[in-house]
């Protein structure tokens, strides 16, 4: 290959291009997804789902629980989370999920793996911390290179109504935290080692196997391990280090290319 791609978005944005990324529509789509975790791993891991729906009009709040989560299944941060359905505009909901449905999110970022997916409602339900059940979860983002985890990207303090306002920090595995890959910026939060830790790389591991870069998306919740999602072109702006992006980026092996390079970004 003349010109090879070497740091780590230029060899996820090759890979994007010039091999076949059926599979990442596959994961990232929050419903089909479902049925790869339980195979892998075990439906423990998964929340309990309510309903689907095709259609905003369809979604019936009555026959819902109190608190839900609720959310399209092809994009990025088109989601509500419900802790009481008397306490929140409804319709307003149903505006937004309408507006969710319709908005061309992969194809307006570049990620063509979202474009195929099938648009859906999922409803599932909200989880919270018994100790402390008013708090945002804490996000723990595994970086997996073919079924190794390597790195845990930590999302704390997050606000329930400002979704980008959080607190961030990097660790290895054996949970040493990493200021330094970041560049000057957001605020950095350190947290403590989850006590679910080794289930939680156990499960990114099995859940990343054969597939040459995914984050693997976890919570952990009241002791046990949950699954939140799998991104295959992660936030194009976390700012991290030049250095850093280079050493994700050699842990990168790349695929032979099965696209023509003529092909368009998918």
């Amino acid at each position: 290959m003349e010109n090879p791609p070497r740091s780590f978005y230029d060899k996820l944005f090759w890979m994007s291009v010039h091999t076949d990324t059926s599979l990442w529509s596959a994961l990232a789509d929050k419903v089909q997804v479902r049925a790869y975790i339980s195979k892998r791993c075990g439906s423990e891991i998964l929340t309990d789902l309510y309903a689907t729906y095709d259609k905003a009009e369809s979604v019936d709040f009555d026959a819902l629980p109190t608190s839900f989560a609720i959310k399209t299944n092809n994009g990025c941060g088109a989601n509500y989370l419900v802790k009481s359905k008397t306490e929140v505009d409804l319709e307003d909901i149903r505006r937004s999920l309408r507006y969710w449905l319709a908005f061309p999110y992969g194809e307006l970022t570049g990620q063509m793996h979202y474009a195929r997916i099938v648009p859906q409602i999922l409803v599932e339900e909200l989880l919270f911390q018994a100790h402390n059940p008013n708090a945002t979860l804490v996000d723990y983002k595994f970086y997996c290179f073919n079924g190794v985890p390597r790195y845990c990207y930590v999302v704390s303090e997050r606000q329930f109504d400002q979704k980008h306002s959080h607190s961030r920090m990097m660790y290895d595995m054996e949970w040493h935290p990493m200021p330094d890959v970041f560049v000057k910026g957001k605020p950095l939060s350190f947290v403590e080692r989850p006590a679910a830790l080794e289930r939680m790389k156990s499960v990114s591991s099995r859940l990343s196997e054969g597939i040459p870069f995914v984050r693997v998306d976890l919570y952990e919740v009241n002791g046990e391990v949950k699954f939140s999602e799998m991104t295959f072109l992660p936030g194009m702006d976390p700012g991290y280090t030049e250095t850093f992006q280079s050493k994700l980026g050699g842990l990168i092996e790349l695929p032979p290319s099965t696209l023509p390079t003529h092909a368009g970004r998918g």
